[in-house]
């Protein structure tokens, strides 16, 4: 018998990520996992966000008082993994007053709630490099310094360094690059995105154009899959020498948008079209009754395409016509050396969305 050794909080466990974490640890039997949110896994708006052996918690991150008294019971946290955001747009700057709020809000409650809590990790991303606003030195690692923009990762991390000095728990960060993950509830997500995309097209007639830039089409970027991620903050949260550091956690291969596009528009059965910049969030506002109608024919289960596809995210992923790589070094020399396969996961991923019958053949 496994005497269980740590208790997680995952503040943002019906996100993408806390999902994915919260997953993780829960099949892990060293760990009892808490997953605190604002509205509850078995909701529908977080339908198949139910993660056995996770025992939920409900609050609001931005309501101090309610998370302080949400988190009264909580007393056994050993470790907190904060997955939390502020709500934001895409392709605009975040607020940083806010996403600070939020943590100071979660770490403040645990602290008060739970005496030996050891370890606080931070969810990052290429955010942090400044890979959303124009070209960064590559490939990054995490010893470069912060540049002069407005990045609420740096307040987070900043602030979380500033009181581990006096605390008696430690902290790390993980930065991943664009994620993939298969996340039904998720329309944030580049695979059910893409492949919305690819499905409208082919049911116009039309052939897949790649909807960014020439320079985006040719660029080198990276890939994170949410289940190696996951694993990886788990080491992080428990190797004594990835305290108090950040880590960047992609699938350490590259590969460019001109590669995985050909095998997009086979996977559907429709020829390769140009390069041809589009704003998705524009040319798709009014595909919504179509979308309906696919579902219809198709014996689809999600007819709101809103709830399938984030085109604004699609937008600003593939309007980047710089290389995003982000060294894995770190984390290697440390002892994680787990990867994975990018293009085969992207169609893996696919397939999971279309035998779930939210994407069709």
């Amino acid at each position: 018998m496994t005497t269980r050794r740590y208790t997680a909080l995952i503040a943002g466990s019906t996100g993408a990520v806390g999902s994915a974490l919260a997953r993780e640890l829960a099949g892990r039997a060293e760990w009892e996992v808490y997953g605190l949110a604002r509205r509850p896994p078995a909701s529908p708006a977080h339908a198949g966000a139910v993660v056995p052996g996770v025992i939920g918690a409900a609050a609001d991150m931005a309501d101090r008082d309610g998370l302080r008294r949400a988190m009264e019971p909580l007393d056994d946290v050993t470790h907190l993994f904060y997955c939390g955001r502020a709500t934001h747009a895409e392709q605009v700057i975040e607020d940083s007053a806010a996403n600070l709020a939020l943590l100071d809000n979660v770490v403040t409650a645990t602290e008060k709630a739970a005496a030996g809590l050891r370890h606080v990790h931070l969810v990052q991303g290429g955010k942090y490099y400044g890979v959303h606003v124009g070209p960064i030195p590559t490939p990054a690692d995490e010893s470069q310094p912060q540049a002069p923009i407005d990045n609420f990762n740096y307040d987070q991390q900043d602030y979380l360094s500033s009181r581990a000095s006096t605390a008696q728990w430690t902290w790390s960060a993980s930065r991943p690059n664009t994620l993939v993950h298969f996340s039904p509830a998720i329309a944030r997500n580049l695979v059910s995105t893409l492949g919305a995309w690819a499905a409208i097209c082919r049911e116009l007639g039309a052939a897949l154009d790649f909807p960014g830039p020439q320079g985006a089409y040719d660029s080198l970027t990276q890939l994170t899959t949410i289940e190696l991620l996951a694993r990886a903050i788990a080491w992080m949260a428990t190797e004594p020498t990835c305290a108090n550091e950040a880590f960047n956690v992609t699938n350490t291969d590259l590969f460019r948008w001109h590669a995985l596009w050909p095998r997009l528009a086979e996977a559907f059965g429709m020829p390769l079209g140009p390069v041809r910049p589009l704003r998705l969030a524009e040319v798709m506002a009014s595909r919504g009754e179509l979308w309906r109608q696919m579902c219809a024919r198709h014996g689809l289960v999600q007819p709101d395409l809103d709830r399938v596809a984030n085109w604004g995210y699609a937008d600003a992923t593939l309007e980047r016509t710089w290389d995003e790589i982000l060294s894995h070094n770190k984390a290697r020399r440390l002892g994680f050396h787990d990867w994975d396969d990018s293009l085969t996961r992207f169609f893996t991923v696919l397939d999971r969305y279309r035998r779930a019958r939210i994407l069709p053949d």
